[in-house]
Order: structure tokens, then sequence, then C-alpha cells
């Protein structure tokens, strides 16, 4: 009775989306792709059989998994053996570039969309998650709860890999409201593999991380207390990358599984995060990594390498807008602090005061 009621509840959402009812009219106006005339040059009717059907459905299923979540919902209208093969994919895309953000309706038509799609998903684990969206119209606060509940979603169904950029194409960026993320999804016990963007760790909240191998960070404003979380609650930790950051005094990895780190771009975040004034000053204990990159721009940035010991690999690449605010003596400390590498890749910064 359960699977029967399942089925229905599937085929009564097939058949009322869309304002007029015409569930296929919707998905195929609304797709992103055009319409393209294919002319195969053949008359020969074997070569119309329809190939891909009559392939495993466990195949399908994974080919389904590497669409959007909704380019993967309107193959239910491709036939009736096509109807519940989306209900089985394991890996969730949301992207709204795809529809025009400058226009509410439809982003109200992508959330409604996706949130009657969620619950039909039958795969009790989700391997990865990817999650993309665009604010464009001065209202993004109140998406926020969308995004919430979707990551929640996620969370409860053990996702392992999980992508989340929030983009901002507005004309008021000073006052655009950061994402934060939600406290379930902080606590996550099952996410391997990580990467945020553009999002805010809320002062209270608590990292905890025990599963992840992979953690990427990038424009955001991050506190000591919350490395210092990241340190000792991802035991599991492998890689840790920082791109565009700033708000940290002291990184000390003591973890020896984390062998790789990469500091990219150390920049003052907009709006409300936080003001600085003067110059940054950050320091980095490292005992176990063994390839280290720090890259692009660090102006009026202090580094400080300590214990570097097992490093093996190291690449230097610093930029500036204006070269006073790279001082020679940290030059020299940094190159000296990588000396131990048996391999070391240097910009011209350091050729010069080398």
């Amino acid at each position: 009775k359960s699977g029967m009621s399942t089925r229905s509840e599937k085929d009564q959402f097939l058949s009322s989306l869309g304002d007029d009812g015409n569930s296929e009219s919707w998905l195929v106006g609304n797709s992103p792709q055009k319409n393209v005339k294919i002319e195969t040059g053949c008359n020969d009717e074997t070569d119309l059989v329809d190939r891909i059907s009559h392939l495993p459905h466990a195949l399908i299923v994974q080919i389904l998994s590497r669409l959007s979540i909704i380019d993967a919902f309107r193959t239910s209208i491709l036939s009736k053996d096509w109807r519940y093969f989306w209900t089985a994919i394991d890996n969730l895309v949301y992207d709204n570039e795809e529809f025009n953000c400058s226009d509410s309706s439809m982003v109200h038509k992508f959330i409604s969309l996706t949130d009657n799609v969620l619950p039909l998903l039958s795969s009790s684990s989700i391997k990865k998650c990817s999650l993309n969206f665009v604010f464009r119209h001065n209202d993004e606060v109140s998406y926020f709860p969308v995004i919430d509940k979707w990551l929640e979603f996620a969370v409860n169904k053990k996702v392992e890999g999980l992508s989340l950029k929030i983009s901002y194409d507005t004309d008021d960026i000073e006052n655009d409201q950061p994402y934060s993320l939600p406290k379930v999804f902080c606590s996550s016990s099952s996410i391997q593999k990580l990467k945020c963007q553009n999002c805010r760790i809320l002062d209270d909240c608590v990292l905890n991380w025990t599963s992840l191998k992979i953690l990427t960070l990038e424009d955001l404003l991050i506190q000591d207390k919350h490395i210092s979380q990241i340190m000792s609650n991802s035991p599991q930790l492998e890689s840790f990358s920082l791109y565009k950051f700033c708000g940290f005094n002291y990184l000390h990895m003591t973890s020896p599984n984390c062998k790789k780190l990469k500091l990219i771009d150390h920049y003052h975040p907009t709006g409300d995060w936080f003001s600085f004034e003067g110059d940054c000053c950050f320091e980095v204990v490292a005992p176990y990594v063994e390839h280290l990159t720090i890259f692009g721009d660090f102006d009026y940035t202090i580094i400080e390498l300590k214990d570097l010991s097992s490093l093996d690999h190291a690449k230097l690449d610093l930029c500036s807008d204006e070269f006073d605010s790279l001082d020679e003596g940290i030059l020299i400390d940094l190159l000296v602090s990588v000396g131990c590498a048996n391999e070391l890749i240097l910009s011209s910064w350091f050729i010069k005061v080398s």
C-alpha cells in the first residue's frame, strides 16, 4: 500500500505542475536548452531505435544523477518508461542560474518545483549535493530559509560531498546579507568533502564535521575559534583550502592526517561582516603539512610560517598592487621558513629579494 501511495503522489504531482495544469509545456517551455533540429542523413529505421531506454536501470540513474535536479525531473515527460527514473538519483544539483532571476515569479517556480521534487526522491543517501543560488533582486534574505531546508534535507540523507555557492548580482553589494550556515549542517557527521562560497559562520556555531576530509572555504570571514574547531573536530581532514579569507590570527594544524594547505588571496569582506583597520597578521603552524601553497594578493598582510618540518612541496606566488605593501623582510622570512621543502616554486617577488 505504501508503494502504491508513493506512486499516486508522484502521479498527482506530475499532472498538476504548472499554472495551466500541463507539466510538459511548463518544463519544455522553461528549459534553458534551445530546440535544435538534427539531420541524421539516414533513413534506416534500425538507426532510430531508442537505445538509451534499453540501458540498465542503474546506468540510467547514474546518467540522470549528473544532471541538475530540474533537468533530471524533466526526463519524466519523455515516456511512461522514464516517468520514475529520476526519483532514484543520488546526486542533487540545484542551480537557479538557468532561470531569469530578475523575475521573482521564475525564482518562485524554481523553489516550488524543487520543494515538490525532493520528497519524492527514493534514494536513502546522497553522494553529492551542489547548490548554486544567485540573488538579483535585493530580497535574498527571504530565500535563506529555503536554502536551510534544502541543506537540512541533504544532511538527513547523509550527504557525502557538498558544494554551496551563494552569488550576488545586485546593485547594492555593500548591503548584501551573507548567508549563514544552519547549525544542523555544521554538525553533520556524513560530509566528507565540503566547499562553501559567500557564506557566514555564526558566532555561536560549533563546527563538528567528524568525517570531513577535504574542506574549501571561499569569500568569508572566519574566526580563530572556528579554525580551532575545524582542526580539533575534523580528525580525518586531509586538505584545507582558504580563498579570499580574513578574520583569524592563528592557523595551527596539528592533525597528522592534514597534508595539504592552500591560502589564496587575503582580503577584507564588504557589507556588514566586519571592519578592519591597518595591517593584518596571522600565524601558521603546520608540522604535518607536506604541500603548501600561498598564492595571490596579500596586501598589507603579515604571514608568519612556523613549524613546517614535514614540508615537501611549496609554492609561494604573491602579488600586490603596490610593491611597498609586500615588505622585503617578510618575504625573506617566508623564504627561509620553506627552506626545508624538496621542491620550491617562487614568484618574481621572491627572486628580487633572494
